[in-house]
């Protein structure tokens, strides 16, 4: 269970995006997408914002001309709004009101898999069907009540 409320998390990782560019991605464990942003991050400075704005900048003075550094803020701005959509439209609480992606039951083994195990909706792993969250990934997951049909 996570201490941030579902609901708030988009806002979040919208905030943590904005302040560092793909934070938010790292905070919803997008590892390789928030690493992707970082690296697009000081792609675009690289090329284009100007050596004499970057030296000023390390040297702890005021840059010159601040839109020298739109470039790299809209990309910072771009991340951020991604990591805010990413994690709105993977929010939980659609339709089935379930605290989590929902499980197919075990005894309906699917083809391939062990028997006693279920396919996790999230990183598609073999877990045990016994327990409440997929040990590989983390993702609390809840079984359908055949009572709601």
């Amino acid at each position: 269970m996570s201490l941030i409320p579902e609901r708030l998390r988009p806002y979040l990782a919208g905030l943590l995006g904005t302040l560092a560019t793909g934070f938010g991605h790292l905070y919803l464990r997008r590892w390789l997408r928030g690493f992707g942003w970082i690296a697009l991050a000081f792609g675009v400075t690289a090329a284009f914002v100007p050596d004499s704005a970057l030296q000023s900048m390390a040297a702890g003075e005021a840059v010159s001309t601040q839109s020298a550094l739109y470039p790299t803020m809209a990309v910072q701005l771009a991340g951020a709004f991604d990591a805010f959509l990413l994690a709105y439209r993977n929010r939980t609480d659609d339709a089935t009101g379930a605290e989590g992606p929902v499980v197919a039951d075990a005894t309906a083994d699917a083809e391939g898999s062990t028997p006693g195990t279920v396919a996790c909706p999230n990183c598609g792993k073999e877990v045990d069907a016994d327990l409440g969250f997929c040990h590989w990934c983390t993702t609390e997951f809840v079984t359908p009540d055949p009572d709601s049909n």
